[in-house]
């Protein structure tokens, strides 16, 4: 059995995930571009492969993506989103499959007492702790004013994750729009005037930051 690429899993080995995949007893599911994928309860799911978001719509319909999930990354109401309502929702971004762990195999130690189960349990706590460091970082995005405030934070913190002025946007333009919740069509024309002013540079999904060294 592949070993899933996510932090969950850090420092154990292949065959200790090998074991512990059928100690928890987990389900694999796979979903189709576009499919709705509910949210787990009691579970903790990873992203094998693909790519999906987890979206909120406002009473006039307006979306705006909380997070962006791409290979190794975890979701589920156990992870701090056992606030979300009916509001929220996940979407399949591509064909997308997902290992699903049940909470209690992963909390409750089993008779036998593993390192590696220990191990995984101090990650999940560290996955918390990440999670709620991403939310904090979304509302300062989205805390800004103008769509030119919210565009400069947002390239800032993704130029400061990469270590570098030049990166690559994990997602379409519409899908920007709908994290930093702006009008697509007033956020193309400010990311022009952005590029006029040589503030930043944008090919597609490619952005360059003049004023990050």
């Amino acid at each position: 059995m592949e070993k899933a690429v996510t932090s969950l899993f850090d420092g154990v080995s292949k065959e200790e995930y090998a074991a512990m995949m059928i100690c928890f007893k987990t389900v694999t599911k796979t979903y189709r571009k576009g499919e709705e994928i509910p949210m787990p309860h009691d579970r903790v799911a990873v992203v094998q492969k693909g790519f999906i978001n987890l979206i909120k719509t406002d009473i006039d319909g307006v979306r705006t993506i909380f997070e962006q999930l791409g290979k190794g990354g975890v979701f589920g109401d156990v992870l701090g989103f056992a606030w979300a309502d009916a509001s929220f929702f996940l979407i399949a971004e591509e064909d997308s499959e997902i290992l699903y762990i049940d909470y209690e195999h992963i909390v409750k130690r089993c008779y036998k007492a593993c390192a590696h189960h220990s191990t995984v349990v101090s990650n999940l706590v560290k996955l918390m702790s990440e999670k709620t460091q991403a939310l904090s970082e979304h509302l300062e995005i989205l805390s800004r004013r103008t769509i030119r405030e919210k565009l400069l934070a947002y390239f800032t913190m993704t130029a400061a994750k990469n270590k570098s002025s030049y990166f690559t946007l994990p997602f379409s333009q519409t899908s920007l729009a709908d994290y930093i919740c702006v009008d697509r069509s007033a956020m193309v024309r400010e990311l022009k005037r952005m590029t006029d002013e040589g503030l930043i540079e944008i090919e597609r999904r490619n952005v360059k930051m003049k004023t990050v060294k």
